[in-house]
């Protein structure tokens, strides 16, 4: 009889870490910046504290309109079972205004 390896959680606390401190990153970024990831979402990967490897995944889509507000999501997983349920934090940016002339 075949059994499966039990899973073992995530470490959610250390994931959320690595997340909120990738986001981070981008949240400095302007809007126009930001929109190179429709054509190239990034995926990378970081070795935290513990040493454990989680993988990021980083993609922008547009809130409503294109050219109005952007949501940037970023996904964080351990490479293991929580692959298929992503821990995810997410913000908007909205355009630059228009200068007056």
């Amino acid at each position: 009889m075949f059994t499966s390896p039990s899973p073992i959680d995530m470490d959610r606390a250390e994931a959320t870490s690595v997340l909120r401190e990738y986001l981070d990153r981008y949240r400095d970024q302007t809007h126009a910046e930001l929109q190179r990831l429709f054509l190239a979402p990034v995926a990378t990967e970081v070795l935290a504290p513990s040493g454990k490897r989680y993988q990021l995944l980083v993609q922008a889509s547009w809130v409503a309109k294109p050219g109005g507000e952007l949501r940037v999501v970023v996904g964080v997983d351990d490479r293991g079972w929580q692959r298929f349920t992503p821990l995810m934090d997410e913000f908007t940016v909205s355009p630059e205004p228009v200068p007056a002339a």
